[in-house]
């Protein structure tokens, strides 16, 4: 049985301007998503021109323990800094069904 899909919302906090340790210019954030499957979805690039929210993007998740990954990367695609990485736990909805009220025989 496949499992539901729950969607969320993926959103980075940004801390204080610092100086890039290679001196290049940064580029951008590369965010991974692995939820209980254990299979990492594609990377999605933030810069903060993103809509309606910065550094923000939405996605789906199996219902479970999954894990998000932040890096932050240069114009030279090099790693600025150390990787973030959180933890997420979600459950999503309970199941619903519609149950069977009653029974119906017509003549035909």
């Amino acid at each position: 049985m496949a499992s539901v899909l729950i969607p969320v919302i993926v959103a980075l906090t940004k801390g204080a301007v610092i100086p890039t340790p290679s001196g290049a210019a940064f580029a951008s954030t590369s965010v991974v998503v692995t939820d209980s499957t254990g299979v990492a979805q594609a990377a999605v690039l933030l810069n903060g021109a993103e809509t309606p929210t910065p550094w923000a993007f939405s996605t789906s998740v199996a219902p479970g323990i999954g894990s998000v990954t932040a890096t932050d990367l240069d114009i030279n695609g090099a790693v600025l800094g150390t990787p973030v990485t959180q933890g997420f736990s979600e459950a999503g909805p309970a199941p619903t069904f519609l149950p069977t009220t009653g029974i119906t025989v017509t003549p035909v």
